[in-house]
């Protein structure tokens, strides 16, 4: 996360942005997540595997919602007082 000890960290509200996409549409994110910065095929040239994005939202479908949600705390809290 970025700080002032860690300035090319990643923004709090990247991480926010992450659990409300969760909760919004959980299959959803894990498409997107996977088709972008995940794997970097969000990178210009990068050769996009199709049955990897599959198997990323298959594994993510099968896990708990919460447990993923949740998950993402630990990052933002590690600095910040906000939950």
């Amino acid at each position: 996360m970025k700080t002032a000890s860690n300035p090319g960290g990643l923004p709090i509200e990247v991480f926010d942005g992450l659990r409300q996409q969760l909760a919004d549409n959980r299959a959803q994110f894990y498409r997107e997540f996977a088709s972008g910065p995940f794997y970097s095929y969000n990178r210009p040239g990068a050769k996009v595997l199709q049955s990897v994005i599959d198997n990323w939202w298959r594994q993510g479908m099968m896990g708990g919602a919460k447990a993923h949600y949740e998950g993402i705390k630990p990052f933002r809290r590690r600095t910040s007082p906000r939950t």
